[in-house]
C-alpha cells in the first residue's frame, strides 16, 4: 500500500513544469530575441548605406555616357584637368554627391583618352559620425574620326 502512494505521489510532482523551469526558458527566449533586434539594427543600416553607393554609381555611370558621348576634343575630356565639382541631390534623400572627373591623354594607347569618375558623398548613418565615402568609375574613350 505503501508503494503505490509513494507512485501516486511522483507521478503528481513529475505533471506540468515548475515556476523555475518557466523561468529559465523565458530567459533564454529573451537572449536570442535581443541578438535578433541587433541583427536587425545592422541589417537596416547596411540597407541604408548599399542605398547610397547604388546612387553613387548610378551618378558615375550616367556621367561616364555624358562624357562618352561628347567628341573627343571637347573641353571636358583634356588632360590632366579636373573639372569643377558637380553637386546633385541624390534620391530624396537629403544626400549630396560631388562628381568629378579626370582624363588622361593618348592612354591606353594612342588615341584614346582614360576618364576617371569620382562621386562623393557623406553618409548618413545614424548614431554615428557621418563619414566621406567615395565611388570609383574608370572607362576609356577612343577618336572615332
Amino acid at each position: 500500500m505503501k508503494h503505490r502512494a509513494l507512485q501516486r505521489l511522483l507521478v503528481k510532482k513529475s505533471e506540468g513544469f515548475t515556476l523555475l523551469e518557466v523561468m529559465i526558458a523565458l530567459v533564454i527566449l529573451s537572449v536570442g530575441l535581443l541578438g535578433l533586434g541587433a541583427l536587425q539594427l545592422v541589417a537596416i543600416k547596411t540597407n541604408a548605406f548599399s542605398s547610397e553607393m547604388t546612387y553613387a554609381t548610378m551618378i558615375a555611370q550616367q556621367q561616364a555616357e555624358i562624357l562618352k558621348s561628347l567628341p573627343f576634343t571637347d573641353a571636358n575630356l583634356t588632360a590632366a584637368t579636373e573639372a569643377n565639382p558637380h553637386t546633385g541631390v541624390g534620391s530624396g534623400k537629403g544626400v549630396q554627391y560631388a562628381i568629378s572627373w579626370t582624363v588622361t591623354d593618348n592612354s591606353p594607347a594612342t588615341d584614346m583618352k582614360i576618364i576617371n569618375i569620382s562621386v562623393q558623398w557623406q553618409s548618413l548613418r545614424q548614431g554615428q559620425a557621418s563619414e566621406n565615402v567615395t565611388a570609383q568609375l574608370k572607362t576609356i574613350v577612343r577618336n572615332s574620326s
